[in-house]
């Protein structure tokens, strides 16, 4: 019999069996060949690791013709029955010597073939040259079995062979099972035929099993049913359809925020729902057929009445909200309160029906009074405030012209303080060298004729000339720092300390001094102006450490959380009480007898006044008898 002529639960069967078959042994013979080839790969690795151990032992025994050793190193390969036959060459290719494993009668190459390995007559042959060090001494030569290949591969025939016969019950089982899903299609046609044949019931439809023929049938069957069912079918789907459009039309009227009133064309109350019950506070029982004009005001109920009857005449089925303007309605208790609508109609039945929305805006229009209110107070406020801001402007401008003015009265009192300063001190000069020169000629031409008491005065009045002579030059250089322009350029600080350390060391070479100078940055200064601060600070450190058999003076870099980084400058000598801090940087302010230390109160206010020209500024801290610690920050400085 033809395979088209056959049942379809043999078809099933047959091709679900022939393609298990198939699969199974391209499968099977797939894993085969993919074992076999790796199976190859490693016997020729493991055999090459062997040759290579065997190589690199028997060198020795080859370089020196010991065929005892060398025997002894190729007998291990007893222990490896798959391995028929070894020979070592010499470096001339002539056999060293021979192993046969027990039982074999191999013959042996006369010449040993280059490095690598070959298959042939079912056997892996192999060479591998002998070296010592990187110079070659012979060939050693390995002949193996591939027995082991055979059984694996009869092995796994005979697995694939169990895997096939065990695959092919399986198939029979799992076809007769899926053939019922062919042949189950059928039957159910059948019995669906049979019941409305029996039942008259043409609503009954046969299950599609599928896409194929079976399906087209039960298409066929089905439409056949549907055009004896049609005019039934269609008269129920619109009674179901009308029944559940009026049940959503009720839940949504019901359930609406809004208030819904229809009306009729005589304008009497139709529909009433939930919401318009809450809004006018009237049942709908009640309101059912009262007129519309009932829940307006009487003030507008003629111009609604002419209102709809104007909308009903022009053909549009619907106002919104907001292109109505915004109307009073009516409570039941008689309370009036705005409402927005809008207005829609529909012909039902050939009559027409007016359904009306209704919105109360009661609280919206409180809201929006009160945010006119606020408007209204916001802008009273702006204007206030920009008047405010006006009169601020304008005080502003005042203040500023005052500051400008005072700056400029400021600045020329500055310069001419400066200037007298500088006038002053210059042309204190000539009197003092007068009285230094005259004085000194008294003293070396009438010493003799001049008593005791006479040169111990002109003494003195050298001593306060030249007092006064350090005290001009100071004041000259003060006054000179507040009229000299900054130089800025990339200045190294330690360079300039060096400087001054090294004056103040030749002049104070019998003193015994620490000097602890440590790494201090390059930063954008007037190096002339900062040698000026740093002479200053270390020669006052020098002088306040007199009193201690050795000094200790600290110049350094300073790392501050509170203020910026600094460089400081610390000495261990006789301090200052930290309440006499504001006088310390104050011209002619000292805070120590001219009996125990000279000076002329001018040298740290010098050196506040260029740190300040620097943009910078300076500190001190220090406690009597427990040395001083003197810091200045600039901008730009950094550890």
């Amino acid at each position: 019999m033809a395979f088209k002529d056959l049942p379809i639960r043999r078809k099933v069967t047959g091709v679900t069996m022939l393609t298990s078959v198939v699969v199974l042994l391209v499968t099977a013979a797939a894993f085969t060949v993919y074992d076999l080839v790796s199976y190859r790969r490693i016997m020729v690795r493991n055999l090459a690791d062997t040759a290579a151990i065997l190589a690199g032992e028997s060198a020795p025994a080859l370089a020196a013709r010991d065929q005892r050793e060398a025997l002894h190193i190729l007998g291990a390969l007893r222990a490896d029955p798959d391995i028929q036959s070894a020979a070592l060459y010499d470096v001339h290719d002539r056999p060293f010597l021979e192993y046969t494993a027990p039982g074999s009668a191999d013959r042996f190459p006369t010449v040993p073939s280059r490095s690598g390995y070959h298959w042939s007559r079912g056997r892996l042959f192999l060479f591998e040259p002998v070296l010592e060090g990187n110079t070659r001494i012979g060939t050693l030569y390995l002949n193996s079995e591939v027995r082991p290949l055979y059984v694996r591969l009869r092995l796994y025939g005979g697995i694939a062979l169990l895997v096939l016969c065990g695959a092919v019950f399986l198939a029979m089982v799992l076809a007769n099972l899926l053939q019922q899903r062919i042949s189950g299609p059928i039957l159910a046609l059948a019995k669906t035929a049979g019941e409305i044949s029996k039942d008259r019931d043409f609503s009954i439809r046969a299950p599609k099993p599928g896409g194929d023929e079976l399906g087209l049938l039960t298409d066929a069957f089905n439409q056949m049913l549907a055009r004896i069912q049609h005019d039934v079918t269609e008269r129920k789907q619109a009674e179901r359809e009308l029944h559940e459009s009026r049940a959503r039309l009720s839940g949504i009227i019901g359930s609406a925020m809004d208030a819904i009133i229809s009306v009729d064309a005589s304008q009497r109350v139709t529909i009433f729902n939930a919401a318009a019950e809450r809004m006018f506070g009237c049942a709908a029982a009640e309101a059912m057929g009262q007129p519309l004009d009932r829940f307006l005001p009487e003030r507008f109920r003629e111009g609604h009445r002419r209102h709809v009857e104007e909308f009903g005449r022009s053909g549009v089925t619907s106002r919104a909200m907001g292109h109505l303007r915004p109307l009073a309605a009516l409570r039941i208790s008689g309370e009036e309160f705005p409402v927005e609508a809008s207005i829609s109609q529909v012909e039902v039945a050939g009559q027409e029906v007016y359904t009306v929305i209704l919105r109360d805006i009661t609280e919206r229009r409180r809201a929006q009074e009160a945010l006119e209110r606020q408007a209204a107070a916001l802008r009273e406020q702006t204007e206030l405030l920009q008047q405010a801001q006006a009169q601020l402007k304008g005080l502003n401008a005042e203040l500023e012209q005052r500051v400008n003015e005072r700056t400029l009265e400021l600045t020329a009192s500055n310069k001419e303080m400066e200037a007298f300063t500088y006038s002053v001190a210059h042309d204190l000069r000539a009197p003092l060298r007068h009285i230094d020169a005259f004085s000194k000629i008294l003293l070396e031409d009438f010493s003799a004729v001049l008593p005791p008491e006479g040169r111990r005065y002109l003494e003195n009045v050298r001593t306060g000339g030249h007092h006064m002579s350090q005290l001009v030059d100071d004041l000259l250089n003060l006054a000179r720092v507040g009229r000299q322009e900054l130089k800025r350029e990339p200045t190294p600080l330690a360079h300039l300390v060096d400087e001054v350390v090294a004056d103040l060391k030749h002049e104070n070479e019998g003193r015994k001094i620490d000097w602890r100078i440590q790494p201090l940055p390059t930063i954008e200064c007037d190096p002339g102006l900062m040698k000026l601060v740093f002479a200053n600070l270390l020669s006052n450190a020098v002088k306040y450490t007199r009193p201690r058999p050795v000094a200790s003076i600290e110049v350094g870099v300073l790392q501050s959380n509170v203020r910026n980084t600094a460089i400081f400058v610390r000495d261990n000598g006789v301090g200052f009480n930290m309440k006499y801090l504001d006088k310390l940087f104050g011209v002619f302010q000292r805070l120590h007898r001219a009996e125990e230390f000279e000076g002329t109160g001018v040298g740290l206010a010098t050196v506040e006044r260029i740190v300040r020209k620097h943009g910078g500024c300076v500190w001190a801290e220090g406690a009597v008898d427990k040395g001083a610690a003197f810091y200045f920050s600039l901008p730009g400085l950094q550890a």
